[in-house]
């Protein structure tokens, strides 16, 4: 089993070797690096997909007088980065083999209460 898996928990194990290591018995693994990636991440892409509306307060390619408060809100950054967080997380749980072991079915898709239509960007 020590052998399947990385000293430090699950990063850049593949995910036979996971699933293999459970069938073993593991039943803990370490995601706190694949989460703090994947928040990390989400504001990277944020920055890289809005690149040229975050570098002034008015001012981008749709306009020289057009405002940019809706891109540079720091919400927006960390909204990106939950939800891909949130992606990353679901990928662990279906790797550990731990979704809807419950009985209660699958979960329903969360509501954006900031969706475009009240302010927030489109995902």
């Amino acid at each position: 089993v020590f052998a399947l898996m990385r000293p430090a928990g699950g990063s850049g194990s593949d995910v036979s070797d996971i699933q293999e290591a459970i069938g073993y018995g593991v039943i803990k693994m370490n995601i706190d690096t694949d989460t703090q990636w994947s928040y990390w991440e989400g504001i990277k892409n944020f920055e890289k997909k809005w690149h040229d509306y975050l570098q002034e307060q008015i001012g981008n390619p749709e306009g020289a007088d057009k405002p940019n408060k809706k891109y540079y809100d720091p919400r927006e950054a960390l909204r990106a980065a939950e939800t891909n967080t949130v992606n990353r997380l679901d990928q662990c749980f279906a790797d550990l083999k731990c979704t809807n072991i419950l009985g209660l079915g699958a979960a329903e898709e969360a509501d954006n209460v900031l969706g475009p239509r009240r302010g927030g960007l489109p995902v």
